[in-house]
């Protein structure tokens, strides 16, 4: 495993989740999920990651026209978003 490569492999993908938030003012679970998966690649490179995780208490369910589910506000999201690019940084 080469930790340096992980590394630059997640923050590539972390600035790319952050590239393509729009201005919707909520962000739905599939950006969330794509987030925290990138989290735990970096979390077998041995980093702590637990402060840049989403918690649960800042999900909240919305409904729309035909739709139904988990939203976070996009604020929040990109608090713990650019946190951890800092810190990789």
């Amino acid at each position: 495993m080469n930790i340096d490569d992980d590394r630059k492999r997640a923050i590539a993908l972390l600035l790319a989740i952050k590239g393509n938030i729009q201005f919707p003012s909520t962000l739905e679970m599939s950006f969330v999920n794509e987030y925290h998966s990138v989290l735990d690649k970096l979390e077998k490179t041995g980093i702590d990651v637990s402060d840049f995780r989403l918690p649960d208490s800042w999900m909240r369910i919305e409904t729309g026209y035909e739709w139904m589910g988990r939203v976070v506000k996009r604020e929040l999201f990109l608090i713990k978003l650019q946190a951890i690019l800092q810190y990789l940084s």
